[in-house]
């Protein structure tokens, strides 16, 4: 049984025309969006397969591992400008290296 949103319900009640299902007039039935809840469902539940990293073109493997952490390192080092960017840079690296190994 499909479960309706509060304000469908109140939209329902004030105008009893308005479809149970809003979606009906662009194909969306009941059974397509079962069939999409449960691929939703699938997906999650598979595990995600890493890439081998050792595989990938040489743009690929850097586009992969190191040139997000560098492209926002780079931007900050760009606007705060220190008088020692090198090491500016490697610390950022250090310190938000976290946020971009788990994407790997």
């Amino acid at each position: 049984m499909l479960v309706l949103h509060p304000v469908i319900r109140r939209v329902q009640s004030i105008c009893p025309s308005v479809s149970e299902n809003p979606h009906t007039e662009y194909g969306l039935t009941e059974n397509i969006q079962r069939a999409v809840e449960n691929e939703k469902v699938s997906a999650d539940k598979m595990p995600k397969q890493k890439v081998d990293l050792q595989a990938l073109p040489t743009r690929a493997y850097l586009d992969q591992t190191v040139v997000p952490i560098l492209l926002q390192g780079l931007s900050v080092l760009a606007k705060e400008r220190p008088p020692n960017p090198i090491e500016y840079l490697a610390t950022f690296l250090l310190k938000n290296k976290s946020q971009f190994e788990e994407r790997n």
